[in-house]
């Protein structure tokens, strides 16, 4: 029994170890199993299921993302002014938004060419992950994905297309919503886009 148990706290100890000195190459690998597991699930779509191949790669792609973050950034300084109520509603009906924007176009990517580049960039606490993605017959688009490590994986909490951030994109037009009618107006505008 007490052999047991200093087993498994060594086992415990070493796997901290590990995820104490995570490495840029760790969320690259993570990176490419997640765009190889995704693209494998999108292959098989067949029209009459589509629906059904989307949601099982968003319930795939969906733990991999800190909304929570993503939402802060994107609020910017008026999160710090929003109620928890607030913040819980704006992740919320974010995350729908970010979801509903993206899913529809998942499909068009299913026979894509994902090529994730080895030379991650580490800033403090966060790494990011470049990756060309060329959809068939199209044109390759450059994405940057900034994560940091949590729970034993890499989340991600922004995405930059072309050199475009999502969450500053998203701020501006947050600002401006919040400016003129406040948070409450923000949560509510974002439930009528999500058609909630």
């Amino acid at each position: 029994m007490k052999k047991s148990a200093l087993t498994a706290a060594l086992s415990i100890g070493i796997m901290s170890i590990g995820l104490a000195f995570a490495t840029p190459q760790q969320a690259v690998a993570q990176l490419k199993q997640n765009s190889t597991q995704v693209l494998n699930i999108l292959q098989n779509a067949k029209n009459n299921n589509d629906v059904q191949v989307r949601r099982q790669a968003e319930n795939y792609a969906i733990p991999y993302f800190d909304f929570t973050r993503m939402t802060e950034l994107a609020v910017g300084a008026n999160w710090r002014n929003a109620t928890p109520a607030q913040k819980t509603a704006l992740t919320e009906q974010f995350k729908t938004l970010l979801i509903r924007t993206y899913s529809g176009t998942m499909l068009q990517y299913r026979n894509a060419n994902v090529v994730i580049r080895e030379n991650a960039v580490q800033r403090g606490n966060s790494i990011i992950v470049t990756a060309d993605i060329t959809p068939a017959g199209g044109k390759p688009v450059t994405m940057d994905y900034t994560m940091y490590q949590s729970s034993g994986k890499y989340r991600i909490y922004n995405v930059a297309v072309e050199g475009a951030s999502l969450v500053t994109v998203y701020r501006s037009q947050f600002n401006n919503t919040i400016a003129q009618k406040g948070i409450d107006g923000l949560i509510q505008e974002l439930r009528s886009k999500n058609g909630s």
